[in-house]
């Protein structure tokens, strides 16, 4: 009986690992799932799984240690140690939790060898995609049913299943994350239309566009707009440049990113409109006349206040349509600023190793009674909305450092060799490199508003860590090209 090469099986159990983290961050995204027992099912044999990957890289470590700035990222997950040690006082099981899903985002799904084999990228894109429609398909069938449902977690906010209070929350339990998964799908959705691909894949794929584009629309977040017009633009922009006059492939850009505003903003006023018409209809519909065991009923006075029907011009009740307009009107940042300057103030606390990042809740309570972050009238915040803040607050000075620092000699080394990762060798494969190029663009500008990239299990966070890994193997130019072209001729290649 032939015995199983090494490098096929451990390619194989990498490959589950990642569709593991994903399945993860689906389930942990997903308000139907969110906090229930079915996480488990599958959390603890994807993280028993990615602990024996992660020895057997420890054990063939000259192989991995090839991978750029990995050192880098090494002392970032030891900064995070030293600061949940200093601040253990305030709680360790959390932040263990956190700390290992944060080394198997950079060390598993980044870190890379010298020598690959069949690239696993196409297969974590389309399960991402599948994942993501089903959870939109999801929010919509709440949506026409008209489904809805309130459950509260403790020393947590409210969580919603359907259409609440402005949003289409459905299927996810905030609908911020919800569209920025949708809008990962959709740049995923793009870098898969190569040439080579057939007539009825492409139109479901551009059908799975128009569905996540839609779910962004009715989320009404601000956060998922924005990054779909950025991501747009700047996809457009890669693609025309090499093909196009410069000055055509900006103008293309920046007329993909008003084309994505207008059509957000479009779907929004059209739906609105159409509730209201519909609420019109409604009302003009009540009949005038009480009737009464089939006979009229006479009023010396006219008929009672109650029989009258309300006006043609009422509208429909504000959670009804899509906006959160009052809202803006009192904070345009939604409690970020206020969240903000309470990150800065425990900064100055503990300016060099932070708090730790689980333990913001327990600090803040024992040390800064009079914070914002307890004090507000809505929810206790544990999370700053924003990565560079939440690594001031939880790693303080050396984790901002640290990070700000591998961040630029990321971008610098992709930028410079972008012409080797999108050249003529791609073929096809030139737009799934652009893709996952825009991926990390939008998942950084989300990272302004939002906790991403880093200590968190989401869909998202999975992607980005293996987008940068592709890019970042791309880059390594025609050297490593030949080093691993005897084992991807052996095993087959593509993107």
């Amino acid at each position: 009986m032939r015995k199983p090469n090494q490098d096929a099986v451990i390619w194989w159990l990498e490959l589950v690992l990642k569709l593991g983290m994903l399945t993860v961050g689906f389930l942990q995204a997903s308000s139907l799932t969110f906090g229930r027992p079915i996480i488990s099912v599958v959390l603890w044999p994807t993280l028993f799984l990615g602990g024996m990957l992660m020895l057997y890289r420890l054990w063939r470590w000259k192989q991995y240690a090839f991978s750029a700035n990995l050192w880098l990222l090494a002392l970032f997950c030891v900064s995070y140690v030293l600061s949940s040690l200093a601040n253990i006082q305030y709680g360790w099981y959390a932040n263990l939790r956190t700390w290992i899903w944060m080394v198997f985002l950079m060390f598993l799904l980044y870190g890379y060898r010298r020598e690959e084999g069949r690239n696993q990228y196409r297969i974590v894109a389309y399960f991402y995609i599948l994942g993501g429609a089903v959870l939109t398909l999801a929010s919509f069938y709440f949506l026409l049913a008209g489904y809805e449902q309130t459950f509260f977690v403790e020393s947590g906010p409210v969580y919603y299943i359907g259409f609440k209070w402005g949003r289409l929350y459905g299927a996810y339990w905030d609908p911020n994350i919800g569209a920025l998964l949708c809008c990962v799908s959709v740049l995923l959705s793009l870098g898969l239309m190569g040439k080579g691909r057939p007539v009825w894949l492409r139109l479901l794929l551009w059908v799975n566009i128009v569905l996540e584009i839609l779910y962004i629309a009715f989320s009404d977040s601000r956060a998922g707009h924005l990054c779909l017009c950025v991501g747009m633009s700047v996809y457009v922009l890669l693609y025309l440049w090499p093909r196009r006059k410069k000055w055509l492939a900006v103008l293309g850009a920046i007329v993909m990113a008003a084309a994505m505003w207008f059509a957000v903003e479009g779907i929004q006023q059209a739906y609105n409109q159409m509730m209201i018409r519909e609420n019109i209809t409604h009302d003009q519909e009540i009949p005038d006349v009480f009737e009464e065991s089939g006979k009229d009923a006479i009023w010396e006075e006219g008929p009672p206040q109650e029989t009258v029907p309300p006006p043609v011009e009422a509208l429909p009740p504000e959670e009804e349509l899509i906006g959160r307009e009052e809202d803006y009107n009192q904070d345009i940042s939604n409690r970020r600023f206020d969240i903000w300057k309470s990150a800065l103030e425990i900064f100055k606390e503990k300016p060099v190793l932070g708090i730790g990042h689980e333990n913001v809740l327990a600090y803040v309570e024992q040390n800064m009674p009079d914070s914002y972050l307890i004090t507000n009238d809505h929810m206790k915040f544990s999370s700053m909305h924003n990565i560079f803040f939440d690594i001031l607050v939880g790693q303080g000075a050396v984790g901002v450092i640290l990070f700000v620092v591998t961040g630029i000699l990321f971008a610098v080394r992709i930028i410079r060799r972008w012409p080797t990762i999108r050249g003529k060798e791609a073929r096809d494969g030139s737009s799934m490199y652009i893709a996952m190029f825009t991926i990390l663009v939008i998942l950084v500008t989300a990272g302004c508003v939002m906790t991403e990239i880093i200590y968190v299990s989401s869909p998202m966070s999975t992607m980005f860590w293996i987008s940068l890994s592709q890019l970042v193997q791309k880059g390594n130019g025609k050297e490593a090209e030949s080093q691993r072209g005897e084992n991807t001729e052996r095993v087959g290649g593509g993107v």
